[in-house]
C-alpha cells in the first residue's frame, strides 16, 4: 500500500483491509480525501459487484447517533448514484466503523465557486432544483446546506451533467410538512447559487479582493454555510427533531 499523509488521529488500515459484512476486502492504495474529514478514496482488489475504487467514510469521535442515522441511505435508495452516492454498506476501515460509498468524479462547488472554470450557472441551478425537489417528493428536508456538501459532474454537456449530494449527517424525515419546513428545499438552489456567485466574484470579479479577505475565505471551511439550525426556528414551530441520514 501507498503512504499517505494522515491526521496524527487517525491511523492507516495496517492489514490493508476494507471489512464489508463478513467479507475482508484487500485495499491496494489509499488516498485521504479531507483533511478535516476521516473520508478515504480505496482501491481494492477485484471482489463481487464492487468498483475498482470505493469511498469510505468513518465514524467520527462522538458521532455514533448521526452516523447510524446516516445508514438510512436505503430511504433515498432509488436516488442512489443519481443524485446521492451508492451506498454498499456499512463496514469497518481500519477498526472503526465505516460507510462504504461508490465514488463520485467531479468538483464540489465550493472548489468550482473559486475556480476560473466556466460553468453554466442556470444549468447548475437546473440540477440543484430538481436534487432539493427530488428529496422533498421523498419526505426528507436537507439542513446542511454548503457548497461543499454538492458536487458538479460535468460528463460532457448540460444534459449530461448532474448534481450529486455528499453529506446526508443532517436530514430530517418530519412526519409532518408545515410550510416553513418546504421552504428550506424550496430555497436551497437559490441560496447556494447565492454562495456561488459571492465566492466567485470574490476571487474573480471586477474589483480585487483584498488580500485579507482572501485569507479570512480560506481559513473558513464552513465558508458561506448554510446550515440551518433548529435552535433558530421559533420554539412554536419546531414541530420534529432533526434526524441525521
Amino acid at each position: 500500500m501507498k503512504s499517505i499523509r494522515s491526521p496524527r488521529s487517525v491511523r492507516i488500515c495496517p492489514d490493508q483491509t476494507l471489512k464489508l459484512g463478513d467479507q475482508a476486502i484487500t485495499v491496494t492504495d489509499v488516498k485521504w480525501l479531507d483533511q478535516n474529514r476521516t473520508v478515504y478514496r480505496l482501491e481494492i482488489e477485484p471482489v463481487n459487484d464492487l468498483p475498482p475504487a470505493v469511498v469510505v467514510k468513518q465514524q467520527k469521535e462522538g458521532w455514533s447517533n448521526e452516523f447510524e442515522k446516516e445508514e438510512a441511505y436505503g430511504r433515498l435508495k432509488d436516488l442512489q448514484g443519481d443524485m446521492i452516492p451508492q451506498c454498499f454498506g456499512l463496514g469497518y476501515f481500519d477498526g472503526i466503523r465505516a460507510l462504504v460509498f461508490s465514488e463520485v468524479v467531479g468538483t464540489t462547488l465550493l472548489d468550482l465557486a473559486r475556480s476560473k472554470k466556466p460553468v453554466d450557472e442556470e444549468n447548475m441551478k437546473d440540477k440543484l432544483t430538481a436534487v432539493f425537489k427530488s428529496l422533498s417528493t421523498r419526505g426528507a428536508i436537507y439542513w446542511d446546506q454548503k457548497l461543499d456538501n454538492f458536487m458538479y459532474c460535468d460528463n460532457g454537456g448540460s444534459d449530461a451533467s448532474k448534481v450529486m449530494v455528499l453529506d446526508f449527517e443532517q436530514v430530517e424525515f418530519p412526519t409532518s410538512f408545515p410550510p416553513w419546513k418546504l421552504g428550506v428545499n424550496n430555497e436551497g438552489a437559490r441560496t447556494l447559487m447565492e454562495d456561488f456567485r459571492d465566492i466567485r466574484d470574490r476571487y474573480h470579479g471586477t474589483s480585487p479582493a483584498r488580500p485579507w479577505e482572501l485569507e479570512a475565505d480560506s481559513r473558513d471551511e464552513e465558508n458561506m454555510s448554510r446550515t440551518i439550525q433548529s435552535s433558530v426556528i421559533p420554539q412554536s414551530m419546531n414541530s420534529g427533531s432533526i434526524e441525521a441520514l
